[in-house]
């Protein structure tokens, strides 16, 4: 029992990491960094198709935190989340880098140093010291997440028990029938062994009746 616990928890964790790491990928966070510059890096990539190398730009916003520590952005078009202006948002930056303006930096994704994986920036807008973002759409999504999960958990629990009760039906209705069947079979044993009787008697009272005539 144990052990089909355990394999059911693992089964319910898997999906729920998987979602969680998603959600952290994906959900747009804001960073409010100070505006430092841009950059264009050419970066070589093989064509999947033609398997060819080809070069292409690649936009990069530099950052700094508050607290002077770097921050480095992809700047890169996303149908995805309705960014189109990759360049227009490069002009941007660019012109608050001159006065090192504070903006607040809307992105997705993560900083990963191994693998060279940048943020993909997606807004900047400059703020005033000690602004503070409200996750108004990540708050309504995983609202809109949690309602989800809670009438889907709530219908399999529907469903389980509705599986449940007629599996409780079909076996009492089973142990009814088993019941009875058993009532029958001991009254016909209980017939038959009366008229079993029945016959040893009558033979046995003609045998009496036999002997006495004799006599």
């Amino acid at each position: 029992m144990k052990t089909l616990l355990t394999i059911r928890n693992i089964l319910i964790a898997i999906p729920l990491l998987i979602l969680l790491v998603a959600l952290s990928y994906a959900l747009p966070q804001v960073d409010v960094v100070r505006a430092v510059g841009v950059e264009i890096k050419r970066v070589d990539a093989s064509d999947s198709a033609s398997g060819q190398q080809r070069t292409r730009d690649v936009y990069q916003l530099q950052m700094e935190t508050p607290d002077g520590e770097p921050r480095v952005y992809r700047n890169e078009d996303n149908y995805l989340y309705g960014k189109f202006d990759s360049a227009n948002l490069q002009a941007q930056v660019q012109s608050l880098a001159t006065d090192k303006q504070l903006v607040a930096l809307r992105h997705y994704g993560w900083r990963i140093t191994w693998f060279s994986a940048f943020p993909n920036a997606l807004k900047a807008w400059p703020v005033e010291p000690g602004y503070r973002h409200i996750p108004v759409f990540n708050t309504l999504v995983l609202l809109g997440l949690a309602a989800l999960g809670f009438f889907g958990v709530r219908r399999v629990r529907r469903a389980t028990q509705s599986r449940g009760e007629t599996r409780r039906l079909r076996d009492a209705e089973r142990a009814e029938r088993d019941a009875k069947a058993a009532r029958e079979a001991e009254a016909a044993a209980r017939q038959s062994r009366e008229a079993q009787r029945k016959d040893i008697s009558d033979i046995d009272h003609f045998l009496n009746s036999g002997s006495d005539k004799k006599d």
